[in-house]
C-alpha cells in the first residue's frame, strides 16, 4: 500500500512511470532540498516533464505499477466530484474520498478504478462520518455494480441493461425507438452513464440518496 493513502493528501500527479520508476513528489522534493545544498540532493532524471527518483527502488510487480498509475487519475476525478458542494471545500473530506477509492482499487484488482466510482462513493462520505464505515458501504455497493465497470473491446459493462432499455422502448414507444434508430442512437449508448452510476449525474445530490 502506498504511503500517500491515509496521509490526508489527494494525489493528482503521477507517482510512477509505466516501467515502474518512482516519480518524485514535488512536496517531498521541496522539503528535502529546503535546507540543503543542491549538491546533496539525490540524482534524478526528467522524463516527459516528470522527475524520476533515482534513489528509490524500481518496482517490478505489474499489479502494483498498474495500481499506482491509477492513483493520480483518482485524484483528478475526486476534485471534479460534487465540486459545488460546501462539504468538499474541506480538503479532509476530499482525502477521505480519495483514500476509499484508492484502497478499493487495490483490493479489487480485477476491476480496479474506473471513472464514475467517485460519484457512487461520494454520498457515503457525506452521510457517514467514519471513513471505514463509508468504505465498507461502498465495497458492498460495488459487489452489485462492479459488472457495470467491466468493459472489453467487444462490449461495455452495462450492455445488457442497454439492450433491455431498447427492448422496453421498442414496445412502449415504437415511434421513439424508430426515431432513435434513424438518428443512429439505436444502441442507446446515450444512457451508458445513467446506468453505470445509477443516475447520479442526472438528478440532484439529495434525490440521488433515494436511488
Amino acid at each position: 500500500m502506498d504511503s500517500h493513502v491515509g496521509s490526508g493528501k489527494v494525489i493528482t500527479a503521477p507517482l510512477i512511470t509505466e516501467d515502474g520508476r518512482p516519480i518524485k513528489d514535488p512536496l517531498v522534493l521541496l522539503e528535502a532540498t529546503a535546507d540543503k545544498d543542491t549538491s546533496e540532493v539525490a540524482p534524478s532524471t526528467s522524463i516527459n516533464g516528470n522527475e524520476i527518483d533515482e534513489s528509490a527502488e524500481r518496482i517490478t510487480d505489474k499489479q502494483i505499477i498498474e495500481w499506482k498509475l491509477t492513483l493520480h487519475q483518482i485524484g483528478l476525478d475526486v476534485l471534479r466530484t460534487d465540486r459545488t458542494m460546501v462539504f468538499y471545500e474541506n480538503k479532509e473530506n476530499l482525502s477521505k474520498l480519495w483514500d476509499i477509492l484508492a484502497v478499493y482499487a487495490w483490493i479489487d484488482k480485477d476491476v480496479g478504478y474506473c471513472q464514475g466510482m467517485s460519484d457512487l462513493c461520494s454520498p457515503m462520505i457525506v452521510l457517514l462520518k467514519d471513513e471505514a464505515d463509508a468504505f465498507w458501504c461502498f465495497e458492498k455497493l460495488m459487489r452489485r455494480l462492479r459488472g457495470n465497470f467491466k468493459c472489453t473491446d467487444q462490449s461495455v459493462g452495462v450492455s445488457n441493461q442497454l439492450q433491455h432499455l431498447a427492448s422496453i422502448i421498442q414496445v412502449l414507444d415504437p415511434k421513439l425507438h424508430d426515431h432513435l434508430e434513424t438518428l443512429g442512437g439505436g444502441d442507446y449508448l446515450f444512457a451508458f452513464r445513467m446506468f453505470m452510476v445509477l443516475f447520479r449525474r442526472e438528478v440532484s445530490f439529495g434525490d440521488s440518496l433515494y436511488l
